[in-house]
């Protein structure tokens, strides 16, 4: 069945005429002939449009659907009238109502509106539905941890989002910087305004500079239109300045006047233009060291550093890994589409005794890279490679990137390789003895049998004659 609807008018035959030509098409459709009959359906069970005539005894159209909208604020209206005049279209427009129709019309400029309001709240559920997701990922209370620290940072993040302050994070690479910033904004006043990022290490200082103020036309080769900076499409939200370490000086001169002067102008311009946005900053950087050798201004620093948010790396709270494991397998399982259950103990063993240079998000990679090559509903071992062996041998080791290959395929392609690269090693030095070579790896015997089959491998090769 289509939208519900709620169709008032005081003409009996004009209402029985339009609840035909709506049910017709699929709509359900109830009739009232005045405001308080209205008033008692609409209060008896919810209605998705109130269809109502503009002029009725007693209580008129106008004054009905805002009482419709007290009752329930999501209910859509269409006014019908036959003295159409712009004034009383503005009217209903200004209170909400999505469409305005004039008697007589035809059964098809009525479908018509009808459609289009479907479709307008359609629409406003989806929005609904991806502010409820978002609000709900970047709760505080989603950045997973029960170490002593983080429980900190929870509170911190709790008292700081009621405030326009300036917040300062530091922490390594990888253990979730942006991850607190969003949760920042998302549990401000400003939530429902943008949240812009923007990486300051990725850019050169000119073209910084016009990412984050924008730039008029012709103020330099190639600006063929004027352009608005980040700061500006901003307005009304949060800004977060990921890797501010990385500013040149001649733009934390620039970035200092912003934040004192709450203006800015865009390259080539010479109108100050009024910015309203909060400042969230964040560095894997040692800030005070840059302080030290006067590649970062003092006092810009002071003015980014009202609270300052550190966040542990992943080895200072190992207890905390077995939460993060069964938060990524939910989110993978949704993702991938499949039913993985648990870690076995020796499994999550493995994730307990690594350093994890990567952090966090190296966890989370670790965590994919078992979605993609484990069957069935257990995971009993995970690849994992020290931070030496990732950056000189594994990383020199794979093949040139091939970027005509879409990048899940490419992926795919390489995490096969080296399986089968790892496998084959591991049979030659345990000569292959299946089960030897399962002990020593951690991988299940059942598992290990069905990757040899898989990978065409041919154990004899690996054992040796004394072994037969």
């Amino acid at each position: 069945m289509k939208e519900k609807i709620l169709i008032v008018d005081d003409q009996v035959s004009f209402c029985n005429h339009i609840q035909a030509a709506l049910e017709m098409e699929g709509y359900s459709a109830v009739v009232a002939h005045n405001a308080e009959q209205a008033v008692a359906q609409l209060s008896s069970q919810p209605y998705d449009i109130l269809l109502t005539d503009m002029k009725m005894p007693g209580i008129e159209g106008l004054e009905l659907f805002k009482m419709a909208r007290k009752i329930d604020p999501e209910i859509s209206g269409i006014i019908m009238t036959a003295y159409g005049s712009i004034s009383s279209a503005v009217a209903a427009i200004k209170h909400g109502a999505s469409n305005y129709l004039q008697k007589p019309f035809e059964p098809e400029s009525l479908l018509m509106a009808i459609e289009k309001t479907v479709r307008e709240r359609q629409m406003l559920q989806e929005i609904r539905d991806l502010r409820r997701e978002v609000n709900k990922k970047y709760a505080f209370g989603n950045i997973i941890g029960k170490n002593y620290k983080m429980q900190a940072i929870y509170a911190l993040i709790k008292k700081v989002s009621d405030t326009d302050a300036r917040v300062f994070i530091t922490g390594e690479t990888g253990v979730g910087k942006e991850l607190v910033a969003k949760a920042i904004h998302f549990n401000s006043l400003r939530k429902n305004r943008p949240f812009v990022s923007i990486n300051c290490g990725a850019l050169a200082e000119t073209l910084l500079e016009s990412e984050l103020f924008g730039h008029e036309k012709g103020a330099f080769t190639g600006a063929i239109r004027r352009k608005e900076g980040k700061f500006e499409y901003a307005c009304g939200g949060t800004v977060f300045l990921d890797e501010v370490g990385d500013i040149s000086p001649a733009m934390q001169v620039k970035l200092l006047r912003v934040l004192q002067e709450k203006q800015l102008e865009r390259v080539g311009g010479n109108q100050p233009i009024e910015v309203d946005v909060r400042i969230i900053s964040a560095t894997n950087q040692d800030i005070q060291d840059k302080i030290k050798r006067g590649d970062f201004r003092i006092e810009l620093f002071y003015r980014l550093n009202v609270v300052p948010i550190h966040i542990p790396p992943l080895r200072e709270r190992i207890e905390d890994i077995p939460l993060l494991a069964n938060h990524f397998i939910r989110e993978f399982n949704k993702n991938f589409n499949k039913r993985i259950l648990k870690i076995t103990t020796q499994a999550l063993s493995q994730l307990m005794q690594h350093t994890w240079p990567g952090n966090v998000r190296e966890l989370e990679n670790v965590l994919e890279r078992a979605f993609v090559t484990t069957d069935g509903e257990t995971i009993d071992t995970f690849i994992l490679l020290s931070h030496d062996m990732q950056q000189s041998e594994t990383l020199n080791a794979l093949p040139g990137a091939d970027i005509d290959i879409p990048f899940k395929v490419a992926r795919a392609m390489v995490e096969k390789q080296f399986e089968k690269t790892y496998l084959m090693e591991a049979l030659k030095r345990n000569e292959g003895n299946v089960s030897q070579t399962a002990q020593k790896t951690g991988i299940n015997p059942r598992t290990l049998w069905r990757k040899i089959k898989q990978h065409e491998l041919d154990r004899s090769r690996f054992v040796s004659p004394k072994s037969g």
